[in-house]
């Protein structure tokens, strides 16, 4: 998979290439490629391809932390004088976004268009070139184009469609539902031209089996995007993978993390990923930013870790002693090579202090330095001298799918069917079935939790149950409706002043 990642990390090479000029001595010079010449091989192609993968490597940064940092899930306290950055991560937890501030917001708005500019001057080269097989790339790329609109009318509702047609000039916003009916027929066009394999080529590329699976997550929140639910589409979308036999569960949930989960098995359950190198495709940092700064040593790390990123007390109480996935947290007291605990000196309260993680978070102004579960879901790299990871991150599982499938059978009323599909999940976790007595909201939500922690969906869990502004949680109160959407950022609304506020902000 190594040759993958180098792709997708200088796949802009080939774009670079064909946008320069030709200057052979030994040949006729050219001041313009010919479009229906390139691409003209293979590798051509995946020159192309690879640089619209690569664009979505910024989703763990300011994406995810929408995504995380507003929820019961993930928390960054400040400690002292670090993690305080502007206010961002107080406001990001009790939900006092503006259009302004967080900068967050402004760069998820940023990360998504710059992926979507890039497949659509892809699609279009592709279009005008002669290689073969381009249909099937083509609707790879609408399949990339689709999930970042999914991510788009999830985040902000009302947002400009733009493809490789529009016009120049500043676009207006398109209603929710426009958004919404787009991604759909996109991907009801692009999804049959999707190569139908689950193969080591087509490991991180947009298979049939993704487009079936990122549909049924648009069906999925249907409800919250459009006002009608579309469980029975998302249960279908979930039948063409789940009957396509081609995915399965890794028996080891963690497997699906690791630092080698491009070539551990773990393909058979990570449908769609986002590959990370640490030097050819970087971005995957989560060990710096959740691990104590002391821990350093510990792991052979490069650079001191950051100590930010943390769990709830309460988030954390939902996982039994006995279920397999609670080893994604680490907590309790940690041990240097000579087996003693580690310890520090704290600079909120000048104490020293063994580095002993747990639950309990005294304030989210001034936290001390211990406090807070840690998150290894994606193990954590040892003895890596270099600031990235190599740990891919999964967008969809085979899990997902089957928790999409339980959900919108239980949706509609159809417990005894959902059953089946929730409890595979909860085998492989080492904890009881579920019964139909179980099969309530509220478990249902906290399995989502469970299940898919850290993996960038969460605010999309709690505002289709409900709960994201409705309920509180520690350091967050009931908050108002108007943070189920994000702000319009300030900086495209002065840029671009067709674009209209979301209501409230």
């Amino acid at each position: 998979m190594k040759t993958l990642k180098i792709l997708y990390g200088l796949g802009l090479t080939g774009m670079m290439i064909f946008n320069q000029s030709c200057t052979n001595l030994d040949s006729t010079v050219y001041d313009r490629a010919d479009a229906s010449n390139f691409p003209a091989t293979e590798s051509d192609l995946n020159a192309v391809i690879g640089s619209s993968y690569g664009t979505l490597r910024s989703f763990v940064d300011d994406p995810f932390v929408l995504q995380e940092t507003t929820t019961d899930e993930v928390v960054v306290p400040t400690r002292g004088p670090d993690w305080y950055d502007d206010g961002r991560w107080q406001q990001l937890a009790r939900h006092q976004f503006t259009p302004v501030i967080p900068s967050n917001i402004n760069g998820a708005w940023e990360a998504f268009y710059r992926s979507i500019a890039n497949v659509n001057i892809n699609i279009g080269t592709l279009k005008e070139s002669n290689v073969a097989n381009k249909e099937n790339t083509i609707a790879e790329l609408r399949g990339i184009r689709a999930l970042n609109y999914y991510y788009l009318v999830d985040l902000f509702g009302r947002v400009p469609i733009l493809t490789e047609n529009s016009p120049a000039g500043n676009p207006r916003q398109s209603p929710r539902d426009s958004v919404f009916y787009f991604i759909e027929k996109e991907l009801k066009e692009a999804i049959p031209l999707m190569r139908n394999e689950n193969s080591v080529a087509m490991y991180g590329r947009m298979s049939r089996g993704a487009g079936h699976a990122l549909l049924a997550h648009v069906y999925l929140n249907a409800g919250v995007f459009t006002g009608t639910p579309r469980w029975a589409q998302a249960a279908a979308e979930a039948d063409s993978v789940i009957n396509s036999k081609l995915y399965s569960l890794s028996p080891n949930f963690l497997d699906n993390f690791a630092v080698n989960n491009d070539r551990n098995g773990s393909r058979a359950e990570n449908i769609f990923v986002i590959p990370y190198d640490k030097t050819f495709a970087t971005g995957n940092t989560f060990q710096l930013r959740t691990l104590h700064y002391a821990l350093q040593q510990k792991y052979g790390l490069a650079n001191s870790p950051w100590n930010g990123y943390c769990t709830y007390a309460d988030f954390y109480s939902t996982f039994s002693d006995q279920d397999a996935r609670k080893k994604m947290w680490l907590a309790g007291p940690q041990t240097g090579p000579d087996g003693r605990v580690i310890q520090y000196d704290d600079r909120v309260d000048g104490q020293r202090h063994d580095v002993n993680f747990t639950p309990e978070i005294n304030a989210l102004e001034r936290a001390l330095a211990y406090q807070g579960v840690r998150f290894q879901k994606f193990e954590i790299q040892a003895n890596n001298l270099i600031t990235s990871q190599d740990n891919d991150f999964p967008i969809f599982r085979y899990a997902s799918v089957l928790m999409t499938k339980a959900e919108a059978l239980f949706r509609q009323g159809k417990v005894a069917e959902a059953l089946p599909y929730i409890n595979q999940i909860r085998k492989r976790a080492g904890v009881a079935d579920f019964t139909a007595s179980d099969m309530t909201l509220d478990n249902l939500l906290k399995e989502y939790g469970r299940e898919f922690a850290f993996e960038g969906r969460r605010r999309t869990d709690l505002i289709r149950f409900k709960s994201f502004t409705e309920k509180a949680w520690q350091f967050k109160p009931v908050t108002d409706s108007k943070y189920n959407l994000m702000p319009i950022p300030a900086t495209q609304r002065n840029s671009n002043p067709l674009l209209e506020q979301n209501p409230g902000y």
